[in-house]
């Protein structure tokens, strides 16, 4: 049996079966190409380079200039103004390569820089997962004023609290660079977004581009010249008496309100996945 042939030991094995065969068979053979079977290498980074420090700074509590004590810092007003209407300058990844977007106007305050910094932190390294991310936001600057529980009404304004960085929709918070791809980078990039205190979500350069382009040519090929901001403009039904001084100036551009029912967000993202909890 020790001497037998590979053809005996095929003619041995019943109809149907498959035949036994060698290494140099199997090395006679010539390998063929095939696109849909063979690997594709990742897309080089162009941010391979990394920085001294691949985490987020430790963000102050209270602005740098009133630590001293020496002054008195001023309380001022809500200014809700800064949290409406839509980010016209900090709209684009610098990296070209991931980060969040801010989808509604909020007040970052300084536990959301810290929940941003231990949970980013984790995944940023400059050895091992060769990773860093960066903030796209100003460190906490905006007073916030509070009375505390269980006080009685009056008394004036309340004491300073702390500070906040207001934030509008379209706005980059956070970018992320490195050696990594979105299939890695998405999931633990989703869990900060749904975080912060107002909605927001993970993207890429290219799907800021799509959403970008596709929205531009919805704009283009519109039919209806009646648009909310051809009415506002032009007075109809004197609807300015009943609009406020926001509307006339973002034209109902307050935050993405309608990118669940978008054609721009149904085409290019596949729709938009609301959050536990989350209702607009």
């Amino acid at each position: 049996m020790i001497g037998t042939s590979v053809g005996a030991l095929a003619a041995l094995l019943p109809m149907g079966s498959r035949t036994l065969s060698t290494s140099s068979s199997h090395m006679a053979r010539k390998w063929k190409y095939h696109s849909s079977r063979d690997l594709v290498p990742p897309p080089k980074s162009h941010n391979e380079v990394m920085p001294e420090r691949p985490r987020l700074p430790i963000m102050t509590k209270s602005p740098t200039m009133w630590a001293s004590g020496a002054s008195r810092p001023p309380k001022g007003t809500k200014e809700l103004w800064r949290l409406m209407g839509e980010e016209r300058v900090h709209t684009e990844l610098t990296l070209g390569q991931f980060g969040i977007v801010a989808l509604a106007g909020g007040m970052l305050r300084h536990k959301h820089f810290e929940v941003m910094r231990m949970a980013l932190g984790r995944h940023c390294d400059a050895n091992k997962n060769k990773t860093f991310a960066m903030y796209r936001v100003d460190a906490p600057y905006k007073p916030i004023t509070d009375h505390g529980t269980g006080k009685r009404m009056g008394g004036g304004k309340g004491n300073i609290d702390e500070y906040g960085t207001p934030v509008r929709a379209g706005r980059v918070v956070v970018e992320v660079g490195g050696a990594k791809e979105w299939a890695e980078v998405r999931p633990w990039l989703a869990v900060v977004a749904r975080q912060l205190p107002f909605h927001a979500i993970a993207v890429t350069a290219e799907m800021l581009h799509k959403l970008k382009e596709e929205e531009q040519r919805l704009v283009a090929a519109n039919q209806n010249p009646y648009t909310f901001e051809w009415m506002v403009r032009n007075n109809i039904l004197n609807c300015q008496t009943m609009l406020s001084d926001y509307d006339k100036r973002w034209f109902g551009k307050f935050c993405y309100k309608d990118r669940e029912t978008n054609l721009k967000w149904q085409r290019v993202l596949g729709g938009y996945t609301r959050a536990n909890g989350q209702n607009n």
